[in-house]
């Protein structure tokens, strides 16, 4: 379907640099009042364009202007000399009426809330966009311009308004909508007149034609859906049949409304919907009329009565196409109860889940439900014992997986139950569909708004983020599982990445089945090799070279493997700890997640629905408002390293942490005390991995998070000019080698007082190497007086820095900018470590030394010689050995 360019008119339609001897504008036959109000709209915005009121008028419409229209610019017909039209304003419709005498070549500008039903005229210029009224796109021009009226003008564009949306309750219904007829009531439009206008009373005819149709009426519901049919023949001719259907509408409030009736010399179809799932319009252009989705209507010349009503209903039973399914909305798998079980053995499970209802079997059949409410109830009542069936609401309520939204709701009005349960052609269950998926499906059809799989993405798109030969390896993968049947997404951070067009290879996949299986059956075709964790249902695919070849790409080209992963929730035995899993579906397994960006699903298998991006939780809302949103109330509670993890993001997407999540994240800053220093450590180091993770740290420091995991912890401006002080200088020393992660920690810890660092240390479970190095690392940098000292020999420089890795050394150098303390650190590094006497080991035992701890003594003091300058040969370090011995330094044996 093609929508209109959004408005821009700029009060003098195509031919504001021409003198014309007449500009007008027109809109449709059987015109309502957001044709009448869009006539007036436009004449407001071009004064100098003439409103030129068409032949035919509803009849609420002319009894308005019976009364008011002295007080309005509308000319007739009569009055125009179209020989002289040298442009057209067209309002709230595309086709041009037939005017005797209207020019042909002269330019149209068109103005319409409709879609674009058909290629324009090239000499139209289409321009609107599709909500509630014409109307409302010329009054945010008016409000713009800031235009006064009226307060008959102001009433009359509120109808027009109130008119074409339902007064403001049709789904089609904006919030711009909403903000035009506001603007209306601002400027005095009565309420009471509108209100007057769209609800005439019926005249006596209208009345007879109302009871007819009313008693002639046949209601069928189609895939769910009520539609009804009402036709009747009368001997009068009846004006204002739409106003008709209007009445009979609101009293029956069907999905569809058909109205068919035969007066004498005509034969009227009125069409009227409140559902997407039956395009009205589409079924009057089988009659040759037109309209729009929710209003449409024709008069037929070709067909008798009894063939038309035979071809509707055949028309509108192929004419209904449900948006959303059963299966669009449910969760696969699902946790039951047994029958037979007490509220005992059960109870620990309901509340263990959270779930509000859990579907009830014997024998693998649905014999009921079982709500959170009633069985806490029971249990408050002391009837521990009681089997789940005698407490249970009984019954065998189920649902398909085609089943449309309109079947569910009638399901949950006729049974009462919240939840319930779905199962397949065998009766088998295979999930459940919920009250809050029926809610949450409403909310999605508010227009701004995309329901669950309303975004998709292409195999090309994801290869031109991630490359071709990921696209292939997904695709291969996305194949296997639709030939084995089975369900598979793609999903987490990946798909996040996907729609911010960042590349991500660390892909993951979750599975409706046995992810492990699937994955040995790749690797067995394609080759590879797989490890499995069967607790969690997880399975890691390496992709070996010949898994290269086996899809025709470079070797070195794909990730390094891909996760597959069984969907299924879990739960906390407590807060902190580590969580217990069990399977479920999909949406499950994207609700246990951290935030709303990470919750998003691209669907793979089945073919159909391959490429929709599934999101149950807002997360393409919070990308578009790049803001991190944590998913659950409590899920910082449950796993508090969350809370470091909201700042990676923030920090990587350049997304701001929402206000709620920030308040959740300070009540849980003392959570963080108990998680173990490894998961803090291990979370510490994702955010170090970052680009400019000093950032990261200096907002962990603000929102409480360092002091929380250790009074200790802390970071300020300087540490963030040491981090980049870092990644600008590299050591004046060649070959070493340092990782950029312990490079990081080190200059975090230097920040830290040395007699505070072990504790920090032991808090984080620092690998002992690690650690060691940090507190050298902090002592040179907070403690070095004898690095600055002009008397300091280089003996005792080496004796400082022996134990120092070049970690240490390197933070060492860049923080100590003195040019003396820089020089003896590189001297040390090039020269000083390296240096070792002549005489070694072998040369003091053919002297007859007996090997011990003399000969480290003998060495050490040999090489400070060296070092110090007080010997520079052989000669000059034996003269020195003689002397030391003579001296006794081996004299305690040893």
């Amino acid at each position: 379907m093609t929508f209109l360019p959004p408005l821009d008119y700029d009060g003098r339609g195509l031919i504001a640099q021409r003198e014309t001897a007449v500009r007008i504008i027109l809109t449709h036959e059987n015109a309502d009042f957001d044709a009448l109000a869009a006539l007036l709209a436009a004449h407001k915005l071009d004064p100098e364009a003439i409103p030129v009121l068409p032949e035919q008028l509803n009849r609420n419409v002319a009894a308005f202007l019976a009364l008011y229209v002295s007080g309005l610019p509308f000319a007739r017909r009569a009055d125009i000399d179209f020989e002289n039209v040298e442009a057209i304003t067209l309002v709230d419709t595309q086709r041009l009426p037939q005017i005797k005498g209207l020019p042909q070549h002269v330019p149209v500008y068109v103005i319409d809330h409709h879609p674009v039903k058909s290629k324009p005229d090239p000499r139209y210029t289409l321009t609107g966009e599709v909500i509630g009224s014409t109307t409302t796109l010329l009054v945010e021009q008016m409000q713009a311009r800031g235009i006064q009226v009226s307060s008959l003008e102001a009433t009359l564009l509120a109808l027009g308004i109130y008119e074409d949306t339902g007064s403001l309750t049709y789904g089609g219904t904006t919030a711009r909508d909403l903000r035009a007829a506001a603007w209306t009531v601002e400027h005095h439009a009565v309420l009471d007149t509108v209100r007057r206008f769209l609800e005439p009373p019926l005249n006596e005819e209208q009345q007879r034609l109302f009871e007819a149709l009313l008693t002639q009426s046949e209601t069928r519901v189609i895939d769910g859906y009520p539609i009804i049919v009402a036709a009747a023949r009368i001997d009068e001719y009846v004006n204002e049949v739409a106003g008709v259907a209007h009445r009979l509408r609101e009293m029956l409030d069907p999905t569809g409304l058909f109205v068919l009736v035969e007066m004498p010399g005509a034969l009227h179809l009125v069409c009227r919907a409140t559902d997407d799932a039956i395009n009205v319009g589409e079924v009057a252009r089988h009659f040759g009329g037109g309209g729009h989705e929710r209003a449409a209507a024709a008069s037929i010349h070709d067909m008798t009565f009894e063939e038309t009503l035979d071809k509707l209903w055949d028309i509108i039973a192929r004419s209904i196409q449900p948006a959303v399914h059963v299966r669009d909305l449910m969760s696969y798998g699902v946790q039951t109860l047994e029958a037979d079980k007490t509220l005992a053995q059960v109870i620990r499970k309901m509340r263990r889940i959270g779930h509000e209802g859990f579907p009830v079997v014997q024998d693998g059949r649905v014999v009921g439900l079982l709500t959170r409410r009633d069985a806490d109830r029971a249990m408050e009542h002391g009837l521990g014992n009681v089997k789940v069936h005698e407490v249970m609401t009984a019954g065998e309520v189920t649902l398909r997986p085609d089943d449309s939204v309109g079947v569910l709701e009638q399901t949950m009005v006729d049974s009462g139950w919240g939840q319930i349960p779905v199962v397949d052609d065998s009766n088998r269950l295979i999930g459940v569909v919920t009250r809050t998926d029926l809610i949450k499906h409403w909310a999605s059809q508010h227009p701004g708004r995309r329901a669950p799989g309303e975004n998709a993405l292409t195999m090309a798109e994801i290869g031109d983020v991630l490359g071709k030969p990921v696209e292939n390896l997904i695709q291969t993968i996305a194949r296997h599982a639709q030939t084995n049947d089975v369900a598979i997404y793609l999903v987490g951070g990946v798909v996040r990445d996907l729609l911010l067009e960042r590349p991500n290879f660390d892909v993951d996949f979750v599975v409706e089945g046995d992810a492990i299986a699937l994955a040995r059956s790749l690797s067995e075709q394609y080759g590879g090799t797989v490890s499995s964790f069967r607790p969690f249902g997880t399975a890691k695919w390496t992709l070996t070279d010949d898994v290269a070849a086996a899809l025709g790409v470079e070797p070195g080209t794909l990730p390094d493997h891909v996760d597959f992963a069984t969907a299924r929730n879990e739960f906390y035995e407590h807060p902190t700890a580590l969580p217990t899993v069990y399977r479920g579906s999909i949406k499950l397994d994207l609700a246990r997640r951290d935030f709303t960006i990470n919750t998003l699903a691209v669907q793979l298998s089945p073919e159909a629905a391959s490429g929709r991006v599934l999101d149950f939780f807002g997360g393409v809302r919070d990308l578009r408002e790049k803001r991190i949103a944590v998913l659950h109330n409590l899920s910082f509670v449950d796993d508090p390293t969350r809370m470091i993890r909201a700042v990676r993001f923030e920090h990587r997407l350049g997304f701001t942490i929402e206000p709620r999540t920030l308040e959740l994240m300070q009540t849980a800053l003392p959570m963080l005390r108990r998680i173990t220093g490894e998961r803090v450590r291990n979370e510490l180091d994702l955010l170090l991995q970052e680009h400019e993770p000093e950032r990261g740290f200096l907002r962990l420091q603000k929102l409480g998070l360092l002091e929380a995991i250790h009074p200790a912890f802390r970071v300020d401006e300087r540490m963030a000019e040491r981090f980049q002080m870092a990644r600008k200088q590299k050591p004046p020393w060649d070959g070493v080698q340092l990782s950029t992660s312990a490079l990081y920690w080190h200059l975090l810890a230097i920040g830290i007082p040395v007699e505070q660092l072990p504790a920090l240390n032991e808090r984080l479970l620092m690998p002992k190497t690690l650690a060691e190095s940090m507190l050298a690392a902090a002592r040179l940098a907070q403690n070095s007086d004898l690095l600055r000292s002009p008397d300091a020999r280089p003996s005792q420089i080496d004796a400082l820095l022996r134990h120092a890795s070049d970690t240490a050394l390197y933070v060492a150098w860049l923080v100590c900018d003195e040019t003396l303390v820089r020089e003896r650190l590189a001297r040390y590094v090039t020269e000083w470590r390296s240096q070792r006497p002549a005489i070694d080991g072998n040369a003091l035992k053919a002297r007859g030394l007996r090997p011990g701890p003399c000969y480290g003594r003998i060495l050490e003091r040999l090489r400070a010689a060296r070092l110090d300058g007080e010997v520079t040969d052989l000669p000059g370090e034996e003269a020195l050995l003689n002397r030391m011995l003579a001296e006794g330094i081996c004299d305690d044996g040893a």
